[in-house]
């Protein structure tokens, strides 16, 4: 894998800022990767949430800004991987103290001589299962934000290392080409020390999946196989994912090329290909063959589906969206929010709110989540007027974003800093001239569109 001299300058440069930790060796050989697990529940029975009265140490999560990660990496040279190594910097759990709460980065090395890029986002698809189904533990939101919680029921019984033994032990007993795995946690503190490292270390991790996302890219209009993913049918059992080379899970966690390699080695899993079928309305993402796979896979409750929009007949969302887009009718236009962004929003409700709204598995017109890299697509929302109908985003979010949103309407986009009342935000957008005012607007005031 090579990534440019920037960026491996930017990792040499955080790399050597990270402090020595603890290390342990797992065992490597396939038939005792799971000794000394026995006393932890492990499978899907043991999916959970832990609520606040009952945790012991949360990591991650809304406190620290969502800023805790995990990242799993394919590295092209077997020596720099050491199978079974686990490094912990930081404090491990019996070091720390009920109702701890602390950042973490956690960095999953990996190596096989029949691996390539292509199964990076199998690889880490399986550690997000192995997470969510160790007794006691809640894993929430995709790997660049995550968010975990430990039951108090299991303080004395796991630790970062048998975390690690699990995902290890999983990857291993799944993935036959898989020859090494090495894992690496970085535990910041109560008082947020190492936040900065783990900042860091995060910066590094998202340029180097920008290059592994360029580097495995299609269009919509190359393919005839979309592909679905019904993972979270636990969570949402009507949702269903729609995977194309330019709708991103709201997870995530999984690229229509990391469907493909899903759906090949495990062909009787939780993706399945789906025919594109009769494009019935190729601006706004309608496609027969979509409707009638989403209509089989969410119990027959979703008959239509369409992909590049927010307004009508949205895709149906789990519960794990980085982002979602909202339809703000005082201003006929759309706003989007992140999960990091505690604010209120031009609607009048928080994040956390319309999550609970929309999430579930429900399809719910006017609402639609979101992942960051969705929203870097060529056909985002384009049903909707694409980047020129967004109106209003968190300014964190509108920088993350730089990149992608033209350059005609970027300063004309509110952000939490600007306003929040929609009629604050209507005077912004007529003063800004922003596209809406002309192409959405009759005769300078908002129309709203009837959704119902």
């Amino acid at each position: 894998m090579m990534y440019s001299e920037e960026i491996i300058a930017l990792e040499k440069r955080v790399e050597s800022r990270v402090p020595k930790g603890k290390i342990y060796q797992l065992p490597t050989d396939l038939e005792h990767v799971w000794d000394g697990l026995e006393d932890i529940g492990l499978g899907p029975r043991w999916l959970s949430v832990v609520r606040k009265p009952e945790m012991h140490v949360e990591l991650g999560g809304p406190k620290w800004g969502y800023k805790s990660f995990f990242f799993t990496e394919l590295i092209d040279d077997s020596s720099r991987v050491v199978d079974g190594r686990v490094t912990v910097i930081g404090p491990e759990v019996h070091e720390m103290t009920k109702g701890d709460s602390m950042p973490i980065a956690l960095n999953i090395r990996f190596w096989g001589n029949d691996l390539n890029l292509m199964h990076n986002e199998y690889v880490e698809r399986q550690v997000v299962l192995g997470l969510y189904g160790v007794e006691g533990l809640m894993t929430f939101g995709p790997p660049d934000h995550v968010w975990i919680r430990m039951n108090q029921s299991v303080a004395d019984r796991l630790s970062l290392q048998k975390i690690s033994q699990i995902v290890h032990a999983m990857l291993k007993t799944n993935i036959p080409m898989l020859e090494k795995v090495e894992s690496r946690w970085v535990v910041g503190s109560t008082q947020g020390e190492r936040l900065d490292l783990i900042e860091g270390l995060r910066e590094v991790y998202l340029r180097k999946k920008e290059v592994i996302e360029v580097q495995t890219a299609y269009e919509d209009e190359d393919v005839e196989m979309f592909y679905g993913c019904t993972l979270c049918k636990t969570l949402a059992p009507n949702h269903v994912c729609v995977i194309t080379p330019e709708t991103i899970p709201y997870c995530g966690i999984i690229s229509y090329s990391g469907a493909i390699v899903t759906n090949e080695i495990d062909p009787m899993g939780y993706t399945f290909e789906i025919p594109k079928g009769e494009i019935l309305d190729a601006a706004a993402g309608h496609f027969k063959g979509v409707d009638q796979l989403v209509y089989e896979k969410s119990n027959h409750v979703v008959k239509e589906v369409q992909l590049y929009t927010t307004m009508k007949n949205t895709t149906t969302n789990c519960g794990c969206f980085e982002a979602a887009s909202f339809y703000i009718p005082d201003v006929n236009g759309i706003g989007l929010v992140n999960r990091r962004y505690s604010g209120e929003t031009p609607i009048g409700i928080k994040f956390s709110t319309m999550a609970g709204m929309i999430s579930g598995g429900t399809q719910v017109d006017g609402f639609k989540g979101l992942s960051v890299r969705g929203m870097k697509s060529k056909k985002f929302l384009i049903g909707d007027g694409g980047w020129f109908r967004i109106v209003w985003m968190p300014k964190d979010l509108k920088i993350e974003l730089a990149d992608a949103i033209p350059e005609e309407v970027y300063d004309k986009i509110a952000t939490d800093g600007d306003c929040i009342e929609p009629g604050e935000l209507r005077k912004f957008l007529a003063e800004k001239k922003h596209p809406i005012v002309e192409k959405f607007w009759r005769n300078g005031t908002p129309v709203p569109v009837d959704l119902f």
